[in-house]
């Protein structure tokens, strides 16, 4: 097939500034390349040329501004592809990309990919009952997205299916006990129980409600750091007043927190040896939730809010912890204590991450899904 994929019009490929979408796409693709021929349109970058030829020019990204305009954006998109022709063209989580694209190609399959509900929840019931109409299938990252979508638009209820995310077990996996020791040390965090956030600080993910639980941890059983690893947004490295608010909430406790700040994709899968837990304390009904199954690869046990497509992914007692009281820090402190007064519990859920991520976790099985899917649509 010849395939064209749009991405969002902030962050580039291949991911240098991080965003879930852009490497969660970024990972299907370059493998789907092996097969077939993409073209793949994202934004401008300045460590990035305008176009990149991969997987032996069989993977070919195309680069264009983004100048604060969506519309803009995906009209100089198309212009770049304008005379060309695709069997398939795949619009990544940007549902009012799809009249533009419907307009250029009113003769190829177009699908729209969702992560999430965000985009689509934006969208009045009219709206998003035209856009749909202009597509031949929508693919979801959890089966969650599906269904939920599926009752929303019952008339659509046809054109939604789902290919289960995967995460690249080369990238993210166990290391050693000498390497955690260097790099706690690096990082100033030995001699701790240290519970570890990855993601982006901003309220939705919770941060501040995990810090109230590390509180209630630490003081029953003492010596417990908290570790925040991430910025409010991608490649963004300065200090933002939720920030502030949880450093200062975490001097009021009496809590260790330690910001690392932005860290780059080239770096981040080191930050997971940081953590003995990983804690999600999304407020948020998530697609995927990446972090999780990266925490998991990494060999360290997993503490997840009950929320959207986590549970597809984490069973409780399984491969990890779920909270259904996501709101509540005492519920979250109840799964760390019990986990860190566990080494037993803490090798089981381990075990069952790692087995999650090596054996239903493939990037592999995600293309072969979508192919599959890719075939019902075909026009």
């Amino acid at each position: 097939m010849k395939v064209l994929v749009i991405v969002p019009e902030q962050l580039p490929i291949p991911p240098v500034e991080g965003g879930s979408v852009e490497s969660c796409t970024h990972n299907i693709f370059r493998r789907m390349a092996r097969t077939d021929d993409i073209t793949l349109i994202c934004c401008t970058h300045p460590k990035l040329p305008v176009t990149s030829k991969l997987a032996g020019g069989r993977y070919r990204i195309v680069r264009v501004p983004y100048a604060n305009k969506r519309s803009s954006y995906i009209r100089a998109a198309l212009s770049k592809v304008k005379g060309e022709r695709f069997d398939l063209i795949q619009v990544e989580n940007r549902p009012t990309f799809i009249p533009h694209v419907r307009k250029a190609f009113p003769n190829s399959t177009i699908v729209l990919s969702l992560h999430s509900l965000t985009f689509m929840s934006r969208l009045s019931r009219k709206r998003a009952n035209a856009i749909l109409r202009q597509v031949d299938g929508v693919t979801t990252v959890v089966s969650f997205l599906s269904q939920t979508m599926k009752r929303r638009y019952p008339r659509h209820a046809h054109k939604f299916k789902s290919a289960i995310l995967g995460v690249d077990t080369e990238k993210f996996h166990t290391r050693s006990a000498a390497f955690q020791r260097k790099l706690r040390k690096k990082w100033k965090v030995n001699g701790t129980y240290n519970v570890l956030f990855v993601g982006r600080i901003v309220p939705k993910k919770g941060l501040h409600i995990l810090l109230k639980a590390v509180a209630k941890v630490k003081k029953r059983e003492g010596k417990t750091r908290l570790i925040a690893v991430g910025a409010s947004w991608p490649g963004h490295k300065q200090e933002t007043a939720y920030m502030r608010k949880v450093r200062l909430l975490s001097r009021r406790l009496g809590v260790p927190i330690r910001f690392t700040r932005y860290i780059p994709p080239s770096r981040v899968q080191d930050m997971y040896q940081l953590g003995d837990v990983f804690v999600c304390p999304t407020q948020y009904q998530e697609g995927f939730c990446t972090v999780n199954s990266e925490a998991m690869a990494s060999g360290i046990p997993v503490i997840a809010s009950k929320r959207g497509g986590i549970q597809e992914v984490i069973k409780h007692n399984k491969n990890g912890l779920l909270v259904s009281a996501y709101r509540s820090p005492n519920a979250f402190a109840q799964m760390i204590g019990r986990l860190k007064a566990s080494p037993s519990l803490a090798n089981k859920l381990k075990a069952g991450g790692l087995a999650t991520a090596k054996h239903k976790l493939g990037w592999n099985n995600t293309v072969r899904i979508l192919k599959k899917h890719y075939k019902s649509w075909k026009r």
